[in-house]
């Protein structure tokens, strides 16, 4: 979906703070013409940037150039978590003024804006800091506020420290218009409503009104991916999070995400994410526990 981005009363761009109760009945899958940089405060799930599909977990910051579709899914907290939290600038070049971006001093800028057209995932201290800027932006009136954008923003263009999330063949092939991005809407929900059994790529291209050999190449063109491989990493990512938040056997998440043959399952998981599910739980305990282990730090300090 198309989204109307408005400038904030006295100011040249937006700052957003978002808390609800779920990120994934606040918006849909959509894009605008402005950029857009946003730092998940609290809240994990699925993040979804052109044809990139990660999981995501608090501190999260990624930058997104001009009509790059993109919308995060997060998983159900439960009782006493913290809602999800985001804080969201979208912004123009036009904030900075004409002619700005061809300064010297604008040169790393320019790359960063130019690099986020893909999506750009930040990582390590950068995002923490970051997310604190934007912060004190959303805080600030005025000049100090604009300052405050090109603070944050001169950061990331020299912390340097970032993935591409978009592939190149979806930037310069997507073809994907208003029409086909409801489409898209209509076949995510379904997917994401249906992983634990069959998904039907004939049942939805009738549900469409297409054939099957247009629904493949609608597919294809408006996410970058086969709707197998699509469905196979929603389903991937469900297992992660369910790993995570849970004691059940693998085997058990497996058959209840939709997969049937262990073996399967087991060689789809490691193309995924390069290690077995074992590997993948054992880590995401590791990095809980380190998490703990600084937040307690960080109170008795």
């Amino acid at each position: 979906m198309f989204e109307a981005v408005h400038s904030d009363a006295d100011s040249s761009f937006r700052c957003l703070h978002v808390s609800c109760e779920r990120f994934a009945d606040d918006h849909t899958w959509h894009y605008h013409p402005e950029y857009e940089l946003a730092y998940v405060v609290s809240s994990r799930g699925t993040r979804f940037v052109g044809d990139s599909i990660q999981r995501y977990e608090p501190r999260d910051l990624v930058l997104l150039g001009p009509d790059l579709p993109h919308c995060w899914s997060d998983d159900p907290h439960s009782p006493g978590e913290s809602v999800p939290e985001l804080r969201v600038i979208q912004f123009s070049t036009e904030a900075f003024g004409e002619g700005f971006l061809a300064l010297n001093e604008a040169k790393r800028l320019k790359r960063l804006l130019e690099a986020s057209k893909a999506g750009l995932h930040f990582q390590g201290p950068t995002t923490r800091h970051a997310g604190e800027l934007m912060r004190q932006a959303m805080e600030a009136t005025g000049l100090g506020r604009l300052l405050m954008l090109l603070e944050v923003l001169n950061f990331l263009a020299e912390a340097d420290a970032f993935d591409v999330l978009a592939t190149q063949d979806y930037c310069l092939n997507n073809t994907a218009n208003p029409a086909n991005r409801e489409r898209i809407e209509y076949v995510y929900r379904h997917i994401r409503e249906n992983l634990s059994g069959e998904i039907s790529q004939a049942q939805l291209a009738a549900t469409l009104n297409m054939s099957a050999s247009a629904f493949s190449r609608f597919f294809k063109a408006a996410t970058g991916k086969n709707f197998v491989a699509f469905v196979n990493i929603l389903r991937i990512n469900e297992v992660c999070r369910q790993l995570g938040d849970s004691e059940r056997l693998v085997t058990q998440i497996a058959m209840a995400c939709g997969y049937n043959n262990v073996s399967n399952f087991n060689r789809q998981f490691l193309v995924c994410k390069g290690m077995s599910p074992s590997e993948y739980r054992q880590r995401f305990k590791r990095k809980s526990q380190q998490h703990q282990q600084y937040v307690e730090a960080r109170l008795a300090n």
